[in-house]
């Protein structure tokens, strides 16, 4: 059976200190769906398209490697890693210092898994550690989640190691001025530079000014950490990154003409640089995900999206496979995103039984702009409710993530604008608002209606659930 899934991105329920963007003559199709048919709000915790894709398609909350390291963790198999094991045989031979670049967003798994690596090799907390924070948030409004992690980190490794820097990502991509990390280098051999012993005070004046994470200039926040030629660095990343001009930089510092610089790197998942950097661990491939359902359940996906975040969208629906799968068909839906007639003619032409439409009303500027987008999405809707009724037809209409933000409207006053949870609303015929409910969930259980839409034979667990006796009683 064909399912359409309508996510409009950025939308979510409106909290009590909210300005009222949404209301029935705005979205009158909306409207009626959600009260003729089964309606929820279910959580989302993240506020990006790649994000919300991870945790659809693989059915987590945060990066699937975080879940490689914590399961070789507690296995026990990271103490006989032969990366780590070399580490700790370098660390007493050098009687050096060692530096961990711990890239870090808003997940305290991280805190988790350097604990468990700090523990490790210094359990008798007699080597000198220095963790560098690498912040990779792209959203200032990640901050206060942010803050949560450090806050944490520091907490877990103060037996073990020390806070030294705390820099953004930005400082280190090889995109960058290479100026940016020539300031960095210098901190990092002198600790001279701007000193924050307090997170949240950086924090909040970063959040203030609306600067994203990863754009934060090195900060140092504890001394002693100053670079010395036969010192050992760690790139603790969950992603590969392009790190070339990083290493090159660092390995380029002069320490006098008699002093060779024989700084050795590691990373803990692989990174892209000329030479082979050793890594703890490497890249899998993950057993839950929309393709491997694909292949259980026999069906085709048609995926509607801008062009530019492709990518990242196969990369997770494949689970974690940059790779061309001709059972996933991608299509621009800039050329007819309000288009009723093209979109109901996709819909009906194409033979895929699941067809994703993706919308995002965050880029919108003002109230009146997001409230013209809002209608004509509901016109969007209102064409494939048309089909709906004439056909064999399921609709998900629901969002990967709600926003927050502060835009102007026609009178040019500031409206605050503050979603909660996200929407859900299930159209089906044979699946109705009298013998069923939809439970509170995430985002994550999106894709599980549609695979029992699509192929009823599916067994996972869903939100969906059939009322009892005792529900249909109390609830009339």
């Amino acid at each position: 059976m064909k399912t359409v899934m309508m996510l409009i991105n950025g939308f979510g329920i409106e909290t009590d200190d909210s300005y009222e963007v949404y209301n029935q003559e705005l979205m009158p199709t909306f409207d009626t769906m959600m009260k003729k048919y089964i309606f929820s709000r279910i959580t989302s915790d993240v506020n990006t398209v790649y994000e919300g894709y991870r945790n659809m398609s693989l059915e987590i909350g945060e990066l699937y490697n975080y879940h490689i390291y914590s399961r070789e963790s507690d296995n026990g198999n990271i103490k006989q890693n032969a990366v780590i094991t070399n580490i700790m045989s370098e660390l007493d031979t050098r009687k050096s210092k060692l530096h961990l670049f711990a890239f870090v967003d808003t997940s305290l798994k991280i805190s988790e898994n350097i604990k468990s690596f700090l523990k490790t090799i210094n359990e008798e907390k007699n080597k000198k550690i220095f963790i560098h924070i690498v912040l990779t948030s792209t959203n200032y409004e990640d901050y206060p989640k942010i803050l949560d992690t450090l806050s944490r980190i520091n907490i877990d490794i103060s037996e073990y190691a020390t806070i030294g820097m705390v820099l953004g990502l930005e400082t280190i991509l090889n995109s960058n001025p290479v100026i940016e990390l020539n300031f960095f280098l210098k901190t990092l051999v002198t600790e001279v530079g701007e000193r924050w012993q307090s997170f949240k005070q950086k924090l909040d004046v970063s959040y203030g000014t609306k600067k994203s994470p990863t754009s934060i200039k090195p900060f140092v926040v504890n001394t002693g950490f100053s670079v010395g030629n036969n010192d050992l660095f760690i790139v603790w990343n969950y992603d590969n990154i392009d790190l070339t001009n990083f290493i090159t930089g660092i390995q380029s510092i002069n320490y006098g003409k008699d002093v060779t610089n024989s700084i050795k790197f590691y990373s803990l998942f692989p990174i892209t640089f000329k030479e082979q950097i050793p890594n703890i661990l490497d890249y899998e491939i993950s057993e839950k995900s929309l393709a491997a359902n694909m292949k259980g359940l026999g069906f085709k996906t048609l995926m509607l999206s801008q062009t530019k975040d492709v990518s990242v969208i196969n990369y997770y629906l494949n689970g974690l496979q940059n790779i061309n799968n001709s059972d996933i068909t991608y299509m621009d839906i800039e050329p007819i995103q309000y288009n009723v007639e093209s979109i109901v003619n996709t819909i009906n032409t194409r033979n895929e039984e699941l067809i994703i439409l993706n919308y995002d009303i965050t880029k919108c500027q003002t109230v009146e702009e997001l409230q013209k987008s809002l209608s004509q999405i509901d016109n969007v809707i209102k064409g494939i409710y048309n089909i709906f009724v004439n056909n064999d037809l399921n609709i998900i209409v629901s969002s990967l993530y709600s926003m927050e933000k502060n835009i102007p409207n026609e009178k040019e006053e500031i409206c605050h604008i503050k979603y909660d949870k996200v929407p859900l609303i299930y159209v089906s015929k044979q699946i109705t608002k009298s013998n069923y409910i939809i439970t509170e969930g995430n985002i994550d259980g999106l894709l599980k209606l549609c695979y029992k839409t699509v192929n009823n034979a599916y067994n996972g667990e869903t939100m969906l659930n059939k009322k009892n006796l005792l529900y249909k009683l109390i609830f009339k």
